[in-house]
């Protein structure tokens, strides 16, 4: 078993549901590879949940876009499994400051289908949610499909306000400060023992 441990860059080892290890670091350009070859693993149904449509490789500007990421306002994490000998990319999370409303956000998530179910969202949607509160952004905002049921059913459950129109949700969550003003759910109880574990290691400063 690996033990916790920083590294340079804000990256730390965080466990699955199975127990084993994965590593979460910020997103950087010298990630592009990774970012590249993570796209290429996932399925038709997951780009579409993601980009609406579908597509078969990232253009230069769509690569531009997601890489070029700060930390206050564009702000972007990855998983990578450590036990893979390329050290693959598994997942990446972020929010984008919204330029009219500065205390908003747009979240966005994407784990590999070879790793859903088995936390790597969750612990990815953790740290966006740890880091938003710091930087003051008080809601998530974002777009989902309606058929994503177990996406939708978990934001509700942190407490997310949803409006459907047509075959979409338009999402609005609430990122409170204060953890325990998390509404009693679930997938609260999931998450709320790592974002308690972020706070009191602060690796994500």
């Amino acid at each position: 078993m690996l033990d916790l441990k920083v590294f340079a860059g804000n990256s730390f080892f965080y466990p699955l549901r199975d127990n084993t290890y994965l590593c979460f670091k910020k997103l950087e350009k010298d990630d592009r590879e990774k970012f590249i070859e993570g796209f290429q693993k996932l399925s038709k149904a997951s780009v579409y949940h993601r980009f609406f449509g579908f597509i078969k490789e990232l253009s230069d500007e769509q690569l531009e876009e997601f890489l070029n990421t700060d930390t206050k306002n564009h702000v972007a994490w990855a998983a990578f499994d450590i036990e893979k000998d390329d050290f693959s990319g598994v997942g990446v999370g972020r929010f984008k400051r919204s330029e009219t409303s500065q205390r908003e956000a747009e979240l966005a998530l994407t784990v590999i289908d070879e790793y859903h179910g088995k936390g790597v969202g969750t612990i990815l949607l953790a740290i966006l949610y740890y880091l938003a509160g710091k930087l003051e952004i008080d809601i998530f905002t974002g777009i989902m499909l309606s058929d994503n049921a177990k996406l939708i059913r978990r934001f509700k459950e942190l407490g997310a306000k949803m409006t459907r129109t047509g075959n979409e949700y338009e999402m609005r969550l609430p990122v409170f400060k204060d953890f325990n003003n998390l509404p009693k759910s679930n997938y609260s109880k999931i998450i709320l023992p790592i974002l308690q574990f972020l706070k009191e290691n602060d690796f994500c400063a």
